[in-house]
């Protein structure tokens, strides 16, 4: 069980994630953890729990290699460029504002989400 990523995508994608688990102090935001870095055809599972465990809605961006696309959304939280895991954080505390896109896994203890162009 768990949240799968795969990159349908003819380029590498860089994936980062967010999900809200209670581990935020002060409920500041969700749980955001990446780069996950998924080459063409390649899937990777990137929460190895139930995605429906702590209600039904995540964050994530992906980055295409090459300056290619970006799956963005509108809310937005400083990300470093190597790997990550820790809470939402304001702008002007390390990295690069990224905009997060926000999916629902609906019901489901186990979600893939395809990457496409």
């Amino acid at each position: 069980m768990g949240l799968t990523i795969c990159n349908r995508f003819h380029t590498r994608v860089s994936v980062s994630i967010g999900f809200y688990d209670n581990t935020c102090l002060y409920n500041t935001g969700p749980h955001i953890m990446g780069w996950w870095n998924l080459d063409p055809g390649r899937c990777a599972l990137v929460y190895a729990n139930r995605v429906n465990q702590y209600g039904r809605m995540w964050f994530f961006v992906g980055e295409a290699a090459n300056n290619g696309p970006v799956w963005a959304g509108e809310y937005v939280t400083q990300v470093p460029d190597q790997a990550f895991n820790r809470c939402w954080r304001p702008s002007g505390s390390g990295g690069r504002p990224r905009g997060f896109r926000l999916f629902d896994v609906g019901d489901n203890e186990n979600f893939t989400l395809n990457l496409t162009g």
